[in-house]
Formats: structure tokens, sequence, C-alpha cells
């Protein structure tokens, strides 16, 4: 057979299969309109909107300690994250001096106190003497000059017995000096608590003052978080409150709020209490508040907007002939699935709720009702 018969075969069975595949076809007007999910909308006098703020936590009570005199370090006893108990020894300066000084201190009390019971027997001695002369001249028994010796005695051993009172005293207040000396070369715990930081180790020459060491307190903590003035009004001191961490929410109760704003933050200083073992100190928290907002408007899903110019989002809606309607509507609030809007939409509107990017307005569609209520919650 010749390519030319084979070729007008070729065209002609072509030809009759399409034509079959054509009657095969339905008419053009059998096409069933496209089906879309709607939801009907409800008008609302407003929405309650979450507002966080931010703060940080920090112990219930913290203490850098140090030396209240200066000198070179002997023995630091702790390290960070020891648990210590009040007052617990943390560490010592070198107390050799001190410790000499003392027992010298305490050896003059010694001495002095030994000399005042020596001054204190002369001088009642020297007073009975003083008397019995006294009665002797009043009788006339002993010579002036006797008794005047003898008055003159007493004077000069009560005068020693008063010197030697007054150098009991010094060297007591010095020995009072130098065991206050010792006891302040050495850091002990002024609370329960935990070590969170070492600045020091032996052999260091430290200034009097100078931080040493950093104990905070083990049990709950405190979060302070800063909030506008106008939120003041809303909180109530000894009530709980959700405070998130880490996308945690945890329950916090609130013991008090300054009383004057902050210059440089311009916001009030809340603190909360927090349970010990459930958030970290130093960590950024967040204080969620629930806050009513006034403004006329509807809920839709975030699936049934599409963007717009100016700023504006659209949204479809299903006419009473089925017919769909392209609406410009404003976002006011959004979460996480759904958006507040104000616009051009009307109470019980059917909005279509997906599939609007296979639609187009003036589109005869044919509606089905969706099972969500994007009107509940907040």
């Amino acid at each position: 057979m010749s390519n030319t018969c084979l070729s007008t075969i070729s065209r002609r069975a072509s030809i009759l299969g399409s034509l079959s595949l054509w009657l095969l076809l339905p008419p053009m007007n059998s096409f069933a309109d496209l089906t879309v999910s709607y939801i009907t909308i409800q008008r609302q006098a407003g929405f309650t909107s979450e507002r966080a703020y931010a703060g940080k936590t920090l112990p219930s009570r913290s203490s850098e300690l140090g030396f209240k005199r200066g000198g070179e370090i002997a023995q630091v006893l702790v390290d960070i994250g020891d648990v210590v108990q009040k007052g617990q020894t943390l560490a010592r300066l070198d107390s050799q001096t001190l410790t000499a000084n003392v027992n010298q201190a305490e050896a003059n009390v010694a001495l002095a106190m030994a000399n005042l019971s020596a001054a204190k027997a002369e001088a009642q001695l020297a007073a009975n003497t003083e008397r019995r002369f006294r009665r002797l001249r009043e009788q006339g028994n002993t010579s002036k000059q006797l008794y005047d010796e003898a008055k003159l005695n007493f004077q000069s051993k009560k005068a020693q017995y008063e010197v030697a009172q007054a150098n009991v005293k010094r060297a007591q207040a010095a020995a009072n000096a130098t065991n206050i000396a010792l006891a302040e070369a050495a850091i002990q715990a002024p609370f329960n608590g935990i070590i969170q930081s070492r600045y020091m180790d032996e052999g260091t020459q430290i200034l009097g003052g100078t931080p040493a060491l950093k104990l905070i307190e083990v049990g709950p903590i405190k979060a302070h978080i800063g909030i506008p003035s106008a939120s003041k009004a809303s909180l109530t001191i000894n009530q709980t409150y959700s405070i998130r961490w880490n996308d945690i929410e945890q329950s916090a109760q609130l013991t008090a709020i300054s009383p004057e704003v902050d210059p440089n933050t311009r916001t009030l200083n809340a603190v909360f209490k927090i349970p010990a073992n459930t958030i970290p100190i130093g960590a950024v928290v967040e204080l969620l508040l629930a806050q009513q907002v006034a403004s006329p408007g509807f809920w839709v899903p975030v699936s049934a907007l599409t963007a717009s110019d100016r700023g504006l989002w659209g949204v479809y809606v299903v006419n009473p002939e089925n017919i769909i309607e392209r609406r410009l509507v404003e976002i006011i609030h959004n979460e996480a699935a759904r958006a507040y809007v104000r616009g051009l939409l009307t109470d019980r509107e059917r909005l279509v709720s997906s599939g609007v990017q296979r639609i187009v307005p003036g589109q005869s569609v044919l509606p089905i009702r969706a099972n969500e209520n994007v009107n509940a919650g907040r």
C-alpha cells in the first residue's frame, strides 16, 4: 500500500475519533455550579484581646557577700550551686595576726582584772585605816600628822583603784574590737540559700566591701513585670494571673505594684510570686492580660481572606441568588485561625470560608454550610 493511502486512512481515523469523543461529552449547560463552603457571620460589638507584658524572674532574696575588712583570702568553703544554711561560714581571710591580737587582748584583760582586784584590796585596806585614824583623832588618841598620812594614803589607793577600773574597760574594749575584727575575717550566710556566683579564690587580696560570693534564697521566686498605668485598675493584689515562659503558662500571685511610674520605661513595676522550681531565675516571662476592645466588626476565618490594595483585604460572600460578591475589609485583630474585621459586610451574610482561590466575583456557585463556628470563643 502506498504512503499516500496510509496517510489518508490515518487522517480519517483521527477525524472519526475526535467526532466520537465530542459526541460523548455533555453539553456545556449541563456542568453543575462550583460547590463552595460558607459560614454565616454575625456582627460583634467588640472583641477580647490578650496583651502580653514582658518582665524578668528574680530570687525572692539575694545578697552579694564580702568581707568587712581587707586581707588575703585563706579559704573559700563553698562553690557555685552549693546549698548553705543560715550562719554557715562560707569563706575566711588569713587571720593569724588577728588571732594573735585576740589572744593578746584577752591576756591584757586578764592582767587588768588582776590589777583591779589588787587595787581594790589596797583601796579597801586604806579606807579602813583612814576610818580608824579618824576615830582616834576624834578621841585625841593620835596625832594630826598620822591621821593626815592615813588620809592621803587612802586617797592615793582610791585613785589607783579608779585607774585600774579604767584600765579594765580599755582592755575589754580592745578585746571586743579584736574579736569583731576576727569575726569580720569570715563570711557567714545571712539566710538559707544557694551560692549563685563565686568571684574570688584562695590567695586573692581583697578590699573590704568587695563582693566575694552571691547568695540567693531557696524557695518561691519573683517576676518583675512592667505594666502600663492604665492596666493597674484591672489587677488585684493577692489574685493569681497567667505568666508565660517558653510557651508554657504558669499561675503567679500578684504581691505588689509600685506606686510610681519608672521614668525610663514609663511603666509600673508589678511583682508576682511564682512557685519554686517552675521557672528558672533570670528568665524572661510575659504577663498575659485580657483586654476588652469596643469595636463593631465580624470574626472571619483566615482562610477566607484574600489580599487587596491599599492595605485592605478581600472576602467573598454568596448573595441570595448564589452569586459570588467580593467585599473589602480591614483587619483589626487576628488570632491563629481567625481575624476580626470591619468593612462592607452585613449581619448573617454567607461568607465563603475556604477555596477562595477558585472563585471570582459574578460566579454562580452551589453553597454548602461549613461546620466551623468562627464566632465562638473570645
